[in-house]
């Protein structure tokens, strides 16, 4: 037995089949009747319009047979969706296709076979009209015409809605385009309006008279329709999807934001689109970028206003501290020491505050230069001792590229280390380590720090990049900080080029790592590697 081998279009074919919405159905008359006439006029005991999908034959309708569908590998019609032309087998007996197939051997008995294809809209060959016999004959030229034309029948009847479902067809779109929130549109591929929900109405207040003689062009206020013309243009250039934004006119003088998504339709010359009224949300949009601008304008005149006092107190209760004015009692030591290192924290807290300002508005200027990485590494490594030691952590260093360079803004690069390792010691246990790291990978070079901590809960890890993001309220009574020491190091590392991410595990720490391209030593240091932890 030999399987029919599948055809080359068979996912444009399947496609189409299913498109007819006919498998699985139940018995429909009309294609009955067509099985009952061939039955009659060929003299077969059975005929059958069958369908073929991926597995198996199914038969739409079927005379002198009960059985509803059978295995594709197992088909006759399988074979005959390969060719156009009718496809006969005189004496399944005596072809080699089908001497020892089941269907042969046990029932049906099939000896005699004729199908000619049945094609969808498209032209796929998605089944047959066929006629079965469970003896050997011959089938004439005329007997071929004859199927030719019972099989042009039963094409017109797969491809067409009877009147009853025609009708319910149209009662629901005339129904979907009543109720519709959206505003739905058919229209002509130069914009002009040939169908429209009844939201068009509501949205804008013109009638339906006066919606029709206008179009999608004609309804855009003055200063939009050029844009909107071009974006047309676009539908009849080959554009799959059309999507755009522009103010359509209302009745009342008004105006409203319209969103279009639009489908071409060339060889219609038709456009199907949907439209919604974003005037509200447009607003929304645009009422909070104002609050937006107008808090970071506060926030940048008050930080700015604040940090010129301050930088003046924190240098005098440091000299304080330093004894320039001779031995200060213990308890007043002691009042000055706390007041000295709140001013630092408050003068940390401002900086950081202007810095995402500044990143924000786009007036942060970098200084990038190719620089090598591992000295830095091992400046941000000693600036943290003193710090890690108040946690009772241990910092160390693992470099496996000791001289590789990378283009850098040097103080914000060591900004970035700070920010990493002071919330990496901040989350440490006492004793354990944190590691800050330089590995080559995948041709660029990694700056990973790694802590063995808690981990990130999981329900923060998407906020951990946000400004003033902390994991516990009550944690950060412990843990003193802002939280915008990630969201900077995050806006530095991609101003220089890279993306900042973590992976983290509960109970297994958390490691903050960042890939920046590598790059050849500037000239003048291309001799020197520097120092190396």
């Amino acid at each position: 037995m030999l399987p029919p081998p599948t055809p080359a279009d068979e996912p444009r074919r399947l496609q189409a089949l299913r498109s007819l919405c006919l498998l699985d159905t139940p018995p429909h008359e009309r294609f009955d009747r067509i099985v009952r006439a061939a039955s009659h006029l060929f003299r077969v005991p059975i005929a059958l319009v069958s369908l073929v999908d991926e597995g198996r034959q199914w038969f739409k309708a079927r005379q002198g047979l009960s059985a509803l569908e059978t295995p594709r590998e197992l088909s006759f019609c399988g074979h005959a969706i390969l060719s156009s032309a009718t496809f006969v087998v005189p004496d399944a007996l005596r072809d080699p296709r089908f001497h020892d197939n089941p269907l042969v051997l046990g029932a049906p008995f099939v000896r005699f076979y004729a199908g000619h294809p049945l094609r969808a809209g498209d032209g796929s060959r998605v089944g047959t009209l066929c006629l079965i016999d469970s003896q050997p004959r011959d089938f004439s030229d005329a007997d071929r015409a004859a199927l030719v034309d019972m099989a042009g029948w039963a094409e017109v009847e797969l491809n067409a809605l009877d009147e009853r479902e025609a009708r319910a067809a149209l009662e629901q779109q005339e129904r979907f385009f009543e109720v519709s929130v959206d505003m739905l549109c058919i229209a002509a591929m130069d914009g002009t309006f040939l169908r429209l929900s009844r939201a068009w109405n509501r949205t804008l207040g013109f009638s339906d008279v006066e919606l029709y003689s206008s179009s999608l062009v004609d309804l855009a206020l003055e200063e939009d329709r050029a844009s909107t013309a071009r974006h047309l243009a676009r539908a009849s250039e080959g554009a799959p999807v059309l999507q755009f934004e522009h103010r359509a006119r209302c009745r009342d003088g008004s105006w409203r934001w319209l969103q279009w998504n639009a489908v071409p339709d060339p060889e219609e010359g038709l456009l199907y689109a949907v439209a919604r009224d974003v005037t509200q949300a447009r607003l929304l949009a645009e009422e909070h970028q104002r609050v937006e601008r107008m808090k970071n304008e506060f926030i940048s005149t008050v930080s700015h206003e604040l940090r010129t006092p301050l930088t003046s107190i924190r240098g005098s209760l440091g000299l304080l501290c330093g004894g320039i004015a001779g031995p200060l009692d213990s308890q007043v030591e002691q009042m000055v020491g706390i007041a000295h290192k709140n001013s630092e924290r408050l003068l940390r807290l401002i900086n950081d505050i202007l810095d995402l300002e500044k990143m924000e508005s786009g007036g942060l200027d970098l200084h990038m230069a190719s620089t090598p990485v591992a000295p830095l590494l091992t400046l941000a490594l000693q600036a943290h001792q003193g710090y890690a030691a108040e946690y009772g952590v241990r910092l160390e260093v693992a470099v496996d590229a000791p001289h590789a360079h990378a283009r850098v803004d040097e103080d914000r690069f060591i900004q970035v280390l700070a920010n990493l390792l002071s919330n990496a010691i901040k989350f440490s246990p006492r004793g354990e380590r944190v590691t800050l790291s330089l590995t080559r990978e995948a041709g660029a070079l990694r700056v990973g720090v790694q802590d063995r901590g808690p981990g990130i809960p999981e329900a923060f890890q998407a906020r951990v990049f946000q400004k003033f993001a902390q994991a516990d309220a009550s944690d950060t009574r412990k843990r003193s900080g802002t939280g915008l020491g990630l969201s900077i190091a995050h806006g530095l590392v991609s101003r220089m080029g890279g993306t900042l991410r973590f992976t983290t595990a509960p109970g297994a720490g958390t490691r903050f790592s960042f890939d920046l391209p590598e790059c050849e030593p500037a000239p003048d240091t291309a001799h020197d590697p520097g120092p190396t932890p």
